[in-house]
């Protein structure tokens, strides 16, 4: 590529605005209120006098963590925004270390605050989709669904409750919850919670602490009932727990929750009748030969089992119970497991809802999606934590969820106001946020002031110019 010469001149006038683009996160914020409602939760629990309150702190890092920053220092990246007067002024870095330090004291107070405010803000933005409101979508036949999957995030200093992790690195073993939005669009933080690296996979108690978390945040249903089981839980084998199934039993919850495959599975797999069996639905919708690979029930198989003891008392669990096994052949490459049989995987899962077999493992295996969400949320400031102290690395996770939420509701909104041949062009709303920094966040603008009225020039030369102006059109209507 070849440069035309050039020389460094004296810097543009402060009507040039970089990265422009980040006010379709701001114009969100501001939209749902989710500072204020923050500041509303912590109430007298902070300074009533503080310039930069909890909720302004925790929002205006958040919009820097959309941004790509990683360090508290990387408020900086809004001064160009403050400079031509479309935010307000930004907190220094040491400000955002208090704020941390005192949701840090606050402990389980905080957490409960932040939880709280973020309903409220997702309350608004969920309302703001009309009939595609996910909290009126909801039914019984067409839950919503929560992800639970627990991550690695890596220290590189001894923080606090830092441990060598089970993969033999060192640092964070974080649980997460994630709201799938489905296939065609995206998913959406709603809590994190924050644990040493040493914390076990399948621990009981930290899956109902976050899936409890989880539910807090949710607004309620449209029709003001209890979600029941229009909410559906979904995690991999490391939920399938007793205490855990029996505690999503308890709440009347739907769930779909991957179960461990022991040579009694294996065994019953084996010697399955032709007529339990179901072909598997491809992603494109055609279903295998059941030779190949298939879907079967075997809950009354395990229920009636008359060999050795199976090890797994299934009196012991929910009496709705039903155990589904997934029978295939191994992809190319991938090694058999003791639990395989007959050359084929073999992998299982246990739900309360109704319905066939293979309908049923298709939406457990929609919980691949949350890979990509826990991965989309660590390059929104998970990834890396900052702070020595456990707690206050805590405080950075809920900054971390509010900056992917702000994605997502960004997207939310504007796919809600999308006509099906706009969606067609470009449905940037399922875009990684690396890509939305680059291709709409980055956009520069010239801001004209005339008549005591504000307008952005964005940058002509932009190629997703229009999606942007689009998409901040519709998210200035939230009422």
């Amino acid at each position: 590529m070849d440069t035309t010469s050039f020389h460094i001149g004296t810097p543009a006038p402060s009507q040039l605005c970089s990265n422009a683009g980040l006010m379709l996160l701001a114009t969100t914020a501001d939209q749902v209120g989710v500072a204020a409602a923050i500041d509303t939760e912590l109430g007298d629990r902070q300074n009533p006098n503080l310039v930069h309150t909890t909720g302004h702190t925790m929002t205006t890092l958040a919009l820097a963590l959309a941004l790509g920053g990683d360090d508290a220092n990387d408020v900086d990246l809004l001064d160009p925004l403050v400079a031509t007067g479309l935010i307000d002024q930004v907190p220094s870095d040491s400000t955002v270390h208090r704020r941390h330090a005192e949701l840090a004291g606050l402990g389980s107070d905080g957490t409960t605050a932040i939880l709280a405010g973020m309903k409220s803000a997702r309350r608004a933005a969920w309302a703001a989709c009309g009939t595609r409101n996910p909290a009126a979508r909801a039914t019984t036949d067409n839950p919503l669904v929560i992800d639970l999957d627990a991550t690695e995030i890596l220290s590189h200093s001894d923080k606090e409750h830092a441990t060598p992790t089970w993969k033999k690195h060192f640092g964070f073993h974080p649980l997460a919850a994630i709201i799938d939005h489905g296939d065609g669009l995206t998913g959406e933080p709603a809590a994190v919670l924050l644990r040493p690296g040493n914390a076990g996979s399948n621990t009981a108690a930290d899956h109902i602490t976050v899936l409890d978390q989880a539910v807090s945040a949710l607004p309620e249903h449209a029709d003001g009932h209890e979600w029941d089981t229009r909410l559906l839980v979904r995690t991999d084998a490391a939920g399938g727990s007793q205490s855990f199934l029996n505690h999503l039993n308890d709440q009347g919850l739907a769930y779909s929750i991957g179960f461990p495959v022991t040579w009694q599975i294996g065994e019953i797999a084996s010697t399955l009748g032709d007529p339990v069996k179901q072909g598997i639905i491809r992603p494109d919708g055609t279903v295998t030969d059941p030779g190949d690979g298939y879907v079967a029930d075997i809950t009354s198989r395990m229920r009636s089992w008359a060999g050795e003891p199976l090890g797994t008392d299934l009196d012991k669990y929910p009496d709705d119970l039903r155990i589904i096994i997934r029978v295939e052949h191994p992809a190319s490459g991938a090694q058999l497991r003791i639990t395989d049989v007959d050359g084929r995987r073999v992998q299982a899962f246990v739900t309360n809802r109704p319905g066939h077999a293979n309908r049923l493992d298709v939406l457990h295996r929609g919980r691949g999606r949350c890979e990509q969400r826990i991965r989309d949320l660590k390059d929104c400031g998970l990834g890396k934590l900052p702070h020595e102290g456990f707690r206050m690395n805590q405080a950075w996770c809920h900054v971390a969820v509010l900056a992917m939420s702000l994605v997502t509701w960004a997207g939310l909104v504007t796919a809600a106001g999308s006509t099906a041949a706009q969606q067609r062009r470009s449905r940037w709303w399922v875009w990684e946020p690396k890509t939305l920094r680059a291709r709409m966040l980055s956009i520069a603008a010239i801001v004209v002031r005339h008549a005591r009225r504000v307008s952005l020039r964005f940058d002509a030369a932009a190629p997703h110019r229009e999606l942007l102006e689009h998409g901040l059109a519709r998210i200035r209507r939230i009422v």
